[in-house]
């Protein structure tokens, strides 16, 4: 992946699902604190596991930035990504959930979620088989016909639900 844009979108995914799951957790454990409710370790388990995921990948922007070729804007990139996720979450979180809810029913997720895998394996078949040939065609493929699967699932469910 020596495109700098293709390492942003990969390493997005991992900065939107950590700093979405950061916010919520700590909005969580203010409001256990101030309600004084005694569920406190869940909270702390997701703060810490939110900020390895969503954190960690700042560790590959950084080595990318100072390569030969890098450029520091990739950082710039996912710092922009990482903190308005964080406060969308954080503060609009629960408008945001209220307006998506039509749109976000069981079988919409699976598509949403299979299609990412999806469309993330066929990405990563075309740019790593350059330089992993069958390998990273196999990983590229594993990732492309998992998703197909749940999307497939998804699409059924609906067309189930729908009948």
């Amino acid at each position: 992946m020596d495109s700098p844009w293709v390492l942003v979108l990969f390493l997005s995914v991992f900065h939107v699902i950590g700093a979405a799951v950061l916010a919520r957790a700590l909005r969580d454990l203010w409001r256990n604190l101030r309600e004084r409710k005694p569920e406190g370790c869940r909270s702390v388990f997701l703060i810490v596991w939110a900020a390895m995921f969503g954190c960690v990948p700042f560790a590959f922007g950084f080595d990318f930035a100072g390569a030969e070729g890098g450029t520091w804007l990739l950082v710039a990139a996912q710092v922009v990504v990482w903190t308005s996720t964080f406060l969308v979450t954080l503060l609009a979180g629960e408008a945001l959930k209220e307006a998506l809810e039509p749109f976000l029913q069981e079988e919409t997720r699976l598509m949403l979620f299979g299609g990412g895998f999806l469309v993330g394996g066929l990405i990563v078949a075309v740019f790593v088989t350059r330089e992993a040939g069958f390998s990273g065609l196999l990983l590229g493929g594993l990732f492309a016909l998992t998703g197909a699967g749940i999307f497939g699932y998804g699409v059924w469910k609906l067309w189930r639900s729908t009948r």
